[in-house]
């Protein structure tokens, strides 16, 4: 029995091939690398804008 092209199918077809055959892993990392380039990492705020958020919401529990 050959593979199917995971690659070349669509992302909703490998959810539902990965949900009938659990124990293929290489048609799991095939769905999380595919997922993953669809999804682009955003950050929401800098390091600065944290440490501030961060120091103002501590800040005023210690008052």
């Amino acid at each position: 029995m050959t593979k199917p092209n995971f690659d070349e199918m669509p992302l909703d077809q490998l959810k539902a091939y990965i949900l009938e055959h659990r124990n293929d892993d290489e048609a799991f990392s095939v769905y999380i690398a595919r997922r993953r380039a669809q999804s682009p990492n955003v950050v929401p705020m800098t390091i600065e804008e944290a440490e501030a958020d961060l120091q103002k919401r501590f800040g005023q529990q210690a008052s």
